[in-house]
């Protein structure tokens, strides 16, 4: 982006499709070959400080129309983290 005449402000994130933070937190255990039982919770179940909007997915269209190059898969992303973690002992 930096090297283009495309200024603007951009929401940029991985690509793939929607999943809730239930969905993630499972296949961030496998991935990490962790067994582990995760329970869902509604956001219902539990008080926070901000309101939490129900769909907080990032429009990415004008990343698109700008021609440039998508992120990679939130899954290839998790799986490139994990592996930083394990090269550092961490995991």
């Amino acid at each position: 982006m930096i090297e283009t005449e495309k200024y603007g402000t951009y929401h940029v994130s991985n690509t793939g499709e929607y999943i809730s933070w239930y969905n993630f937190a499972k296949e961030i255990f496998k991935q990490a070959n962790m067994k582990v039982k995760v329970v869902p919770v509604g956001s219902d179940q539990y008080e926070a400080k901000a309101k939490r909007p129900t769909n907080s997915r990032m429009d990415l269209s004008a990343v698109e129309q700008a021609g440039f190059t998508p992120l990679p898969a939130w899954q290839d992303a998790l799986g490139r983290y994990l592996e930083v973690l394990k090269d550092m002992g961490e995991l």
